[in-house]
């Protein structure tokens, strides 16, 4: 690990990379559009969602789901206007927003397929759930910067589209405007990258020898450098399966209770004996620490487009730009230190 820099500058090693990730190619089935695909055309997506947003804030604990309408201007200038179903997604966040909860939108299959679109009907939106606007807005705008990242250094990775969103309350007439993201269907993700869906969920404690083991390094590394703690490899904890030749390949998702991302709500896990919601923690398997020059190597060797990403992204303030990138300078200061999880056990006399 002392020669690091040394290891990404060889020419063999870096053929050797390219050809583990093939980063950003996202080859496989891509042939069939999806109504996920003809939202992505641009770099912010300009979106109205017309709901009973009123009785679905007084419900958000409950699975209830509300006829909805989606409407925006696709890469032709046409207007697009779809019926869907809406309910409140997720855990945490759902119990903890004071604003608009995380949504799912569920398209009509019978629609997609008469307008000539893939089947893939099932989208998440990640919104602005807390009160204060200015710090939910940043929040939204940083996660999405995280899977953004994490798309650069592997195709097993959620895709994600930035979008202005506008809220109509069909109750009340009132329309907002916020941030919000939409990550694609897990569906479109599986046929994607041409990997099929595990036989069951309820998958846990998997041995190392289970998973595809180079990309399982490659998301432990990655959630260390953004400080991500909220994640298990035992329970599959914001970790979504895939099989792919006989492998479980592990794509992550909910990034919000990363050093990166800097959630207000998000707790310190003094369990793995850190002391801010900014330390960073390896939760990979701890045989892996002598192992990890593919994956520490990746991420040194994207550095300068991380930073150019962060830089140029003009929808965040600077000052929030700088934070981010200070708090990415210092996993770079020292790539080769890896800090692994001390497990605290507390005694009641």
């Amino acid at each position: 690990m002392k020669n690091l820099r040394d290891l990404i500058s060889r020419p063999l090693f870096t053929v050797l990379l390219l050809l583990t990730l093939a980063t950003s190619a996202f080859s496989g089935n891509t042939s069939e559009k999806s109504i996920f695909d003809l939202m992505t055309y641009r770099e912010v997506l300009d979106l109205t969602l017309e709901a009973d947003f009123t009785t679905l804030r007084k419900n958000k604990l409950k699975d209830y789901t509300y006829p909805a309408r989606v409407s925006f201007e696709d890469e032709e200038g046409n207007r697009q206007n779809w019926s869907l179903k809406i309910s409140v997604r997720g855990a945490f966040r759902r119990v903890h927003c004071a604003d608009m909860p995380p949504l799912r939108l569920n398209f009509k299959k019978s629609e997609l397929k008469a307008a000539g679109l893939a089947k893939f009907d099932d989208l998440k939106l990640v919104t602005q759930c807390l009160s204060d606007e200015e710090r939910s807005a940043d929040m939204v705008l940083r996660e999405y910067l995280a899977y953004k990242m994490f798309n650069e250094i592997s195709p097993y990775s959620y895709r994600v589209q930035l979008v202005r969103i506008t809220y109509k309350d069909l109750q009340t007439g009132e329309r907002r405007r916020q941030w919000a993201f939409l990550i694609e269907d897990t569906a479109q993700l599986r046929h994607r990258v041409e990997a099929k869906k595990p036989d069951t969920d309820a998958i846990y404690n998997l041995p190392v020898d289970a998973f595809h083991h180079e990309h399982e390094k490659i998301v432990a590394m990655f959630q260390y450098f953004i400080g991500n703690t909220d994640w298990s490899l035992t329970t599959l904890r914001n970790l979504k399966l895939m099989e792919k030749h006989g492998k479980y390949i592990i794509v992550p998702y909910d990034f919000d209770f990363s050093g990166l991302v800097a959630a207000p709500y998000a707790a310190v896990s003094s369990e793995y004996g850190a002391l801010s919601t900014r330390d960073r923690i390896y939760l990979g398997f701890p045989e892996d620490l002598e192992d990890l020059h593919v994956a520490q190597a990746i991420l040194l060797g994207h550095r300068p487009k991380f930073e150019k990403m962060i830089r140029k992204f003009k929808y965040l303030s600077p000052a929030s730009r700088r934070d981010m990138l200070d708090f990415l300078d210092s996993y770079y200061d020292n790539p080769e230190e890896v800090r692994l999880a001390e497990r605290v056990v507390v005694t009641v006399d």
